[in-house]
């Protein structure tokens, strides 16, 4: 073995590290606009310091395609398999890691990538299946007196994709009963597969005494709780863990409570050190995947969305720099959420463009908006402040937000060309009909069905569906209107970034505007009824003078030139950030699909 001192160059490259900070959803014009403002100092010293530039998302424009093409440093045809399929000998960016020996963590990523070695950590990733996710033990929700007025009055139509849920909407169905228990009062932590944790509540005065697990604590209106432990005889699942609350309202004359109760989690993690998740929590406290109330203005009790993503977001970032500062791991890739929840609760009725928008309640709107961004700029902060001359500290988003405007139902489209078979819920039938989607790959994807079309018929159905697509118009008030702005057959798919076995007979992206979705009248396609905004089906090029659909990336610290931007017209693709995170980590690059970023690298 070799003991002589590496030279300098070698040393420095052997310990270079990277923190990403991966958002969901960060508008390149937003970010413009609150940095003028003066409000986003933290993000204003990457533009002055660092590298910084617009990216161009990939069909379908939604987080787990475009995380999964960032980060794995290649296009969709060769890494993307689909919503919760990692892939695999692909010999992507972590598997490059792998081969070199440098260690690799995701916390809170997407599930459709997971790390490639046995001794990096994947923890708390993405739950998009059926049920609750496998660590969360309970869910965050509000307990109340007054269940009757949290009754939520549900939308006529949905959206997102599949289209039978409400994405798009946000909403969340987590109101559970205080009952009067005498001179107290009960409440119970719904437990997902045990029985549920009761929890007593006893007026003392203007404060409660909350008693749960053996523990208690007295409680003011709007005070949170510190973190209570479940454990021995209170333990859910014989797994430790624990919870902490907040009194929302308390009226000692009438006996009216409103206590909102964490997450309460227990994420296993993989990693070749045992006990690597548990010196985590035990030093920066639980973690929580999702918060109780939605980041609605709407909503009763919204600004606790932000203090419950205040302290997910704080313990990222100070995750990142335990593992990446003091466990010897060389990539730390993350995605906060907030931001995109934000833009789907009040970008359509801020954007001046959009149906939905509200001149009296504009600044309303966009302060909740304003009020993530600022929330994420402090993190920047300390993820700055705690990282050392080794580290490259990037920031960056899967894609935007445009407001929406109309919701399209795909497969009543197709059935209208013979191509799709409904039952009499207008639910498709992939197995007697021509063509299909699925749901693991977006639902911009069209596949013919190879069991029920003959070979010699293929060719032809992959027309009849690119007819159906190319010929689809709505009347509006402005004029006609094309529902799809691109489709194209497989074959002719590759300049999109699609290719390979995994990929659909028939790629498209709907236009500006228009959203995946069904409602309860059947339409084809028809004007939303409720404001909101979107990303993952619209053209990933669709934008405003307010907002766009384009991500954005910073590059800041080690081994990144000073102060340079790329302009607006470059516009690099998603996996231009993995093919860069190779150049800065000295990897071989032959298999990946991204350009590196040759003006952020300074070396």
């Amino acid at each position: 073995m070799n003991d002589a001192p590496q030279p300098p160059e070698t040393a420095m490259n052997e310990s270079r590290k990277i923190l990403l900070l991966g958002v969901d959803g960060l508008i390149p014009e937003l970010v413009e606009r609150f940095c003028a403002e003066g409000v986003l100092p933290n993000i204003q010293r990457l533009r002055d310091e660092g590298g910084s530039t617009r990216l161009l998302p990939y069909i379908s424009t939604w987080g787990d395609t475009n995380f999964v093409t960032l980060l794995t440093g290649q296009a969709p045809g060769t890494s993307w398999v689909g919503q919760r399929h990692p892939p695999h000998g692909t010999r992507h960016l972590l598997e490059l890691m792998r081969d070199a020996g440098k260690r690799a963590a995701l916390v809170h990523f997407p599930e459709s990538l997971t790390p490639a070695d046995e001794r990096d950590l994947c923890l708390a990733p993405f739950w998009s299946d059926k049920g609750p996710a496998p660590m969360e033990l309970a869910p965050a929700c509000l307990h109340t007196t007054r269940l009757d007025s949290w009754q939520v009055e549900e939308p006529d139509e949905a959206l997102g994709w599949p289209p039978t849920g409400t994405l798009a909407h946000h909403q969340k169905h987590n109101r559970y009963a205080i009952e009067r228990a005498g001179e107290s009062f009960v409440a119970h932590i719904p437990a997902h597969r045990v029985a549920p944790v009761t929890v007593i509540l006893h007026p003392e005065g203007e404060r409660l005494r909350v008693e749960v697990a053996g523990t208690e604590m007295r409680l003011g209106v709007g005070e949170w709780s510190e973190w209570l432990a479940l454990e021995d005889d209170h333990a859910l699942e014989g797994k430790p863990a624990a919870v902490r609350f907040k009194l929302l309202a308390f009226d000692p004359a009438t006996g009216d409570i409103d206590l909102l109760q964490s997450q309460v989690t227990a994420p296993a993690g993989g990693s070749g050190r045992p006990g690597l998740t548990r010196r985590l929590i035990a030093r920066h406290g639980s973690f929580v995947s999702k918060w109780a109330v939605s980041a609605d203005p709407s909503s009763r009790y919204f600004e606790t969305s932000f203090e419950e993503g205040r302290y997910q977001l704080e313990w990222l970032v100070d995750s990142a720099l335990t593992l990446l500062n003091d466990e010897g791991f060389s990539l730390f890739a993350t995605v906060f959420r907030l931001n995109d929840e934000t833009h789907h609760t009040s970008l359509a009725q801020c954007d001046p463009e959009s149906r939905f928008y509200d001149c009296e309640h504009h600044e309303r709107y966009l302060d909740v908006i304003r009020r993530s961004y600022r929330l994420l700029d402090e993190a920047v902060g300390r993820a700055l402040a705690g990282c050392d001359d080794d580290t490259t500290f990037v920031l960056a988003s899967d894609h935007g937000d445009v407001p929406n405007s109309h919701l399209c139902d795909i497969h009543r489209r197709l059935a209208e060309f013979n191509l799709c078979i409904l039952d009499d819920a207008g639910r498709p039938d992939p197995g007697r009909s021509p063509a299909f989607l699925k749901d693991e790959r977006g639902g911009l994807e069209i596949f013919v069905n190879r069991n029920l079309v003959p070979e010699r018929e293929i060719e032809a159905v992959k027309t009849r569906i690119l007819k159906a697509l190319t010929t689809w118009y709505v009347d509006t008030a402005g004029g006609e209107r094309n529902v799809v702005a691109l489709a194209v057959k497989r074959d002719d798919a590759a300049p999109l970034g699609y290719w390979g076995e995994a990929m659909g007979d028939v790629l498209f992206a709907y236009a500006q505007g228009f959203v995946w979705g069904s409602n309860v009248r059947g339409d084809t396609v028809a004007p939303v009824t409720s404001p909101g905004a979107n990303h993952g089906p619209q053209v990933p090029t669709a934008r405003t003078a307010f907002a766009s659909n384009q991500g954005i990336a910073f590059f800041h610290g080690a081994g990144v030139r000073h102060g340079d931007r790329l302009g607006m017209d470059a516009l690099p693709r998603m996996d231009s950030v993995g093919a860069t995170f190779a150049r800065l980590l000295r990897l071989p690059m032959d298999s990946l699909d991204g350009q590196v970023l040759e003006g952020f690298v300074d070396e």
